[in-house]
């Protein structure tokens, strides 16, 4: 979606007196990068060596063994011309976070349209952090007459962004995820005497003979998803016995209330 590919690039660098190399271009990946290492033997002996720090997005290369100096060095790999690996990373993290609230989901897990939308999810939040990165840039005129519009990139990122963040806010509404995804609650009534939840059951017909099971949604100031003990205490005895224990009644907490005598 980005058309960001990346290139090849090659370069020699010898023999070193410093160990750190600037490449030839930015934005390098660093899961294609090789450094090959010629030392200064009679014949020379080439060999491809890993002890080396990259900085990525600066494209330079810092070589971690001191016998490397007076050596040739030869580095190949790929580079990018507008993001970097960890800057679609980070992207992607901040989409599948917004696309997975509420569920427990991970980018592993996805598939078809929804590995679609988180795509263009991470096309987005790019595009929006280049959008920053070229804001920074002004137009130039000069005395002669010259005239370098540099708000002009600018406002072409802009409106791919634009167009883009129309497409995944469509398509997260049509799957209903994300955090605009529409919910739907049960509204539970309080009994005016107890001040407590009344009840819920799972429907049923109404001539269901089977026992009814109750259910228990979240309350509003917090509650777990698991039935509590007392609820599966009283579940146990009501199944085994046939029927509630006096001492669950109202009346047994609030004689006065309900005209129980102890």
């Amino acid at each position: 979606m980005l058309r960001d590919h990346p290139k090849y690039f090659e370069v020699n660098e010898g023999p070193l007196n410093v160990l750190t190399l600037r490449l030839p271009h930015p934005m390098v990946s660093p899961t294609t990068l090789q450094v090959y290492v010629t030392d200064t033997a009679d014949p020379p002996v080439v060999s491809v060596t890993t002890e080396w720090q990259l900085d990525e997005r600066n494209g330079l290369l810092k070589l971690t063994n001191e016998a490397y100096l007076g050596s040739t060095v030869t580095v190949g790999g790929y580079h990018f011309v507008w993001f970097s690996e960890s800057d679609l990373g980070l992207a992607m993290g901040q989409a599948a976070a917004e696309q997975f609230y509420g569920r427990s989901m991970t980018i592993e897990d996805m598939e078809g349209v929804e590995a679609e939308v988180l795509m263009i999810g991470t096309v987005v939040r790019a595009l929006a952090a280049l959008c920053i990165e070229l804001a920074l840039d002004i137009d130039v005129s000069t005395p002669e007459g010259m005239y370098i519009p540099a708000h002009q990139r600018y406002a072409q990122v802009v409106a791919q962004m634009q167009y883009w963040e129309g497409q995944y806010q469509e398509k997260m509404a049509s799957l209903n995820i994300g955090l605009g995804a529409l919910e739907q609650f049960r509204l539970r009534r309080v009994s005016l005497m107890t001040g407590r939840y009344v009840p819920v059951y799972v429907d049923r017909e109404f001539d269901d003979p089977r026992w009814p099971d109750r259910v228990y949604p979240p309350i509003p100031e917090g509650a777990t998803d698991e039935m509590p003990t007392w609820a599966k205490i009283r579940e146990l005895e009501a199944r085994t016995t046939g029927g509630i224990t006096m001492g669950y009644y109202p009346s047994a907490y609030f004689p006065t209330m309900f005209g129980s005598h102890a």
